[in-house]
């Protein structure tokens, strides 16, 4: 395993963070607290030392298997989780105000059995409520000693840069993170929010790192994507269809994807994850439900890939409409 600063902090992580949204039950696709253990042994026992999860995921559930799974190891575990989605009926029960945030960090650290969060990230960004209001909610958290850092997750680039330099112009404390979808069949952040987080110092932890699976090659076939009607995730009239499954250009990807994995004697999943890591973000948020996908994983670290082959791999794109903000 590597580990890098997250952003210009301190912070140590892995190169591979361990996504927490499959842990929980009220999908068919996720795992409760045995299986999610089993995946969280395997991650730890490679090196893994960062656990990313959100109030949202299963209502809290995924909060308390994430709490139960870094029980004894709490010191050595970077924890990170998110605030802004639904959490109730009323009318207070979602978004970034402070009586909202407030509420759930509280309820976040009951359920997490801790009384700090490494990582605080909001959600989405807030149209109701001035980003002044948010960033001094947050920083008095941090004075606090509930939060150690805080981060931000898909918006768009001017949202984010008014949260940075209203934090620098207020005394604030800083988003030092950057949680976007990215990955080689959406390409989208690269216009702006990549290269802005870059040239701020600003840590990179992509979601949906293999296009919801795309990438792994398991619904390539004859030369098209087919996702079986019995999929429960990538369906169509869902987001992740229309942008990884309908552009004719994605199966082209895909296959260059698969060509290079065996030519470098390693798996699809793993060079999408590679492509990544080449491409500087800091560290990847893999989602599971089986601990050998875990190994596929960390695997990809040590693949290199050459200039003549990211750009292969890049060659067939085209650009999309803009995913994930909402």
């Amino acid at each position: 395993m590597e580990y890098v600063n997250l952003g210009n902090t301190g912070l140590k992580i892995s190169r591979i963070c361990l996504g927490a949204m499959q842990f929980g039950n009220t999908a068919p696709w996720m795992v409760e607290l045995e299986d999610a253990r089993k995946i969280w042994k395997k991650a730890w026992d490679l090196g893994i030392n960062c656990i990313d999860t959100a109030n949202v995921y299963s209502r809290g559930r995924s909060e308390e298997i994430v709490g139960e799974l870094v029980k004894g190891m709490r010191e050595d575990v970077v924890i990170a989780t998110k605030v802004f989605g639904q959490m109730g009926n009323g009318p207070n029960d979602r978004g970034l105000s402070r009586k909202h945030v407030m509420r759930q960090i509280s309820d976040s650290l009951r359920r997490l059995g801790t009384d700090y969060v490494d990582l605080y990230q909001i959600h989405r960004w807030d149209y109701e409520t001035p980003i002044e209001e948010t960033l001094s909610t947050l920083t008095d958290l941090v004075h606090q000693g509930k939060v150690r850092y805080i981060g931000a997750s898909s918006m768009w680039t001017w949202q984010f840069a008014k949260a940075i330099y209203t934090a620098e112009m207020k005394g604030y404390e800083k988003f030092v993170s950057m949680q976007n979808v990215y990955n080689l069949l959406y390409r989208e952040e690269e216009r702006e929010m990549i290269p802005f987080c870059k040239a701020h110092g600003i840590g990179i932890i992509p979601w949906s790192p293999t296009a919801a699976g795309i990438l792994s090659g398991k619904y390539y076939k004859d030369g098209k994507i087919v996702v079986p009607e019995t999929e429960t995730r990538v369906r169509p009239g869902s987001g992740d269809y229309r942008i990884y499954v309908e552009p004719p250009e994605n199966a082209e990807i895909l296959k260059r994807v698969i060509e290079v994995a065996k030519n470098k004697g390693a798996t699809p999943t793993q060079i999408a994850y590679a492509w990544l890591l080449h491409k500087g973000v800091t560290a990847p948020i893999i989602g599971t439900t089986k601990p050998e996908h875990v190994e596929e994983a960390v695997g990809a670290i040590g693949i290199k890939l050459t200039d003549d082959e990211i750009k292969y791999l890049e060659e067939p794109y085209k650009p999309k409409p803009v995913f994930g903000h909402r």
